[in-house]
């Protein structure tokens, strides 16, 4: 086996997000700007902001357009130490806007723009060297990125292919939103069952992203139908906490007791905080633990953290009654 190139490889979506609280939105009649924040987003963009934030080397494998959205993942992703060497560029293409509409319960709803040419679903192996792939510490992607279609479809499982053959551990989270599968392109599904084989660890929405793909009366059997010897299924239930199945126990867990002020990349920054605390060599389910409180500083309105917060969150902060 090569030695690693000591990087978790991220590949797919990044955009910019423009958060907004409704409130302000509905209550403005001051004529004044309506404070807004832009942040590195996207479920792969988030992702990888996370990674580094928790001192995870990491690379960004994904296309952006020529253009302000662009050159802001850019220097988003400079800023906060993330590799961009394989960052792809294409001029023709739009990187997108996403619009997170935070409600008083904080809840995100989202709306993106560009609706054409998107970058992201464009993802041309030409331009990628398989030995970074094969050399990584981890590789990981989300089913976001092919909803859209593109060349991504085709790509994605090419490139989960190479980094399983190679021993390199994977994870993928589902994270197509929806909770019947008629909802879902075809493709995009087809994408999905073409990556699972080669993914370890296999994340998602239990009461509907597991649900969706494996209709069962119980979403927990849902769950329980992608374990296997090979794979361990981490299924995300919001603020009712998650279920962990591998093919030998499971486990349910609470989230943390926070009010939540804007979910937006919940999941994203669960995936992260899962990624790094088993690189540093945590079994699966004290990685869980560690990501749910990622998950859970992140939603309770902090943008920024590293180890040292998450460290305290976790020592002064209960989880719910279960």
């Amino acid at each position: 086996m090569p030695d690693r190139w000591n990087k978790a490889i991220v590949v797919g979506d990044a955009c910019v997000d423009v958060h907004l609280r409704l409130e302000d939105l509905l209550n403005d009649a001051s004529g004044k700007a309506v404070p807004y924040h832009l942040s590195l987003g996207g479920t792969i963009g988030g992702t990888a902001a996370a990674l580094a934030r928790l001192g995870v080397q990491t690379a960004f494998l994904g296309t952006v357009g020529k253009d302000y959205g662009g050159g802001y993942i850019f220097n988003e992703m400079t800023a906060l130490g993330i590799d961009t060497g394989l960052l792809i560029v294409k001029e023709e293409l739009n990187t997108i806007n996403v619009f997170a509409f935070i409600d008083e319960e904080g809840e995100r709803h989202l709306w993106g723009f560009p609706r054409t040419n998107q970058a992201y679903c464009d993802l041309d192996l030409n331009r990628i060297d398989p030995e970074k792939i094969r050399q990584a510490s981890w590789f990981h992607s989300s089913g976001m990125t092919l909803l859209s279609g593109g060349s991504i479809i085709e790509s994605l499982p090419a490139l989960y292919r190479i980094a399983c053959a190679a021993g390199v551990k994977t994870s993928f989270d589902l994270n197509t939103r929806v909770s019947d599968i008629s909802q879902l392109d075809p493709k995009a599904a087809d994408a999905i069952m073409k990556i699972l084989p080669y993914v370890k660890y296999l994340t998602g929405s239990g009461k509907d992203e597991f649900l969706s793909l494996c209709p069962f009366d119980d979403w927990r059997e849902s769950v329980r139908h992608f374990a296997t010897k090979d794979r361990t299924v981490i299924a995300r239930n919001g603020k009712d906490g998650y279920l962990v199945v591998t093919d030998k126990e499971e486990k349910q867990y609470p989230s943390y007791d926070v009010e939540a002020v804007d979910t937006t990349g919940a999941g994203d920054s669960f995936n992260a905080g899962f990624i790094a605390a088993s690189l540093e060599g945590k079994d699966v389910f004290e990685a869980c633990a560690y990501a749910n409180a990622v998950a859970g500083y992140k939603i309770s309105g902090h943008e920024t953290y590293d180890k040292e917060k998450i460290a305290g969150f976790m020592k002064n902060t209960a989880l719910r009654n279960k």
